[in-house]
């Protein structure tokens, strides 16, 4: 059995227990990640690995798309999906897994397991993770919040199409820095942003809904309405009833210092043009 440790976003994560399929399935996805120091990790994650256990939700004939089961209770956080199930410990945060794979199915639940785990970890950190898409031109970040359908991998492939970075169009983590918020890469993304690779923070410039629209434009958005577009956008928080309010006041009080807008935008390069001119200014980022 071997162990590796994974980092990104300012954490260690540190995986015990993969038999050597498992783990060089973790090493070809998360390989420009992975550490070889002696640092002691944030998170331990224990595996095992039981092929003859017939207790697990069974994997489908081909292909699929699923949501994980996540259940909250007071001192852990279960978690099931194909294959697999695993109980998060709270405080300290730590989880073991259970599986049956040791195929590519591996990785898709290896990967779903980690998202959750990364959520809650941030979270911890001060962070909010978001379902969202965000890319940089360099020198300004900007995040689009949204739920499946919203429009984030569209506009990614806009933004690329611009020679924009693409960070991911799936899951993007914004932190307090100095007065202000960076956006945090994470190595979880659906078409846009697969390939992990270490990333700096980058300086949160614009943070926005998505709506289509003909022709491109930026919008107001009430402080009411951004509170809930967020926290309907923060996945497994926003269904954690122990931290459901604490996650409701950091995000009010993050619209309160950076306020959202809304992008209409249709499927063309013009939206670009329009966040030039609402973030014209290279210092126009979010601050108290």
């Amino acid at each position: 059995m071997s162990a590796l440790t994974i980092e990104f976003a300012g954490s260690r994560y540190r995986f015990a227990g993969l038999n050597p399929e498992q783990d060089e399935l973790v090493r070809s996805r998360f390989q420009p990640l992975l550490r070889r120091d002696d640092r002691d990790a944030d998170v331990h994650v224990d595996i095992h690995y039981d092929p003859h256990a017939g207790a697990f939700m069974r994997r489908p004939a081909g292909p699929t798309e699923y949501r994980v089961a996540v259940a909250h209770g007071d001192e852990r956080i279960a978690v099931a999906g194909i294959g697999f199930t695993a109980n998060l410990d709270r405080s300290p945060l730590r989880a073991q897994m259970q599986t049956c794979l040791s195929d590519e199915w591996f990785s898709g639940a290896f990967e779903n397991l980690f998202r959750v785990i990364a959520c809650y970890r941030l979270f911890g950190q001060g962070a909010l993770v978001m379902h969202s898409a965000a890319f940089t031109d360099g020198s300004r970040g900007f995040l689009f919040c949204g739920r499946s359908g919203a429009g984030k991998t569209t506009l990614c492939g806009l933004a690329d199409e611009l020679d924009l970075e693409i960070l991911s169009d799936e899951l993007n983590a914004i932190t307090p820095s100095s007065g202000s918020f960076e956006i945090l890469a994470m190595p979880f993304a659906g078409d846009f942003g697969g390939e992990p690779r270490p990333h700096p923070p980058y300086a949160l410039t614009g943070l926005l809904g998505l709506s289509h629209g003909v022709a491109p434009s930026v919008s107001v958005c009430s402080k009411a309405e951004a509170v809930s577009r967020i926290v309907a956008s923060c996945p497994y928080l926003n269904a954690d009833p122990l931290l459901v309010d604490e996650l409701t006041s950091r995000v009010a009080e993050l619209v309160e210092r950076a306020p959202v807008r809304i992008l209409s935008f249709s499927r063309d390069t013009r939206f670009w043009s329009v966040l030039n001119h609402e973030y014209r200014s290279p210092d126009a980022t979010v601050s108290s």
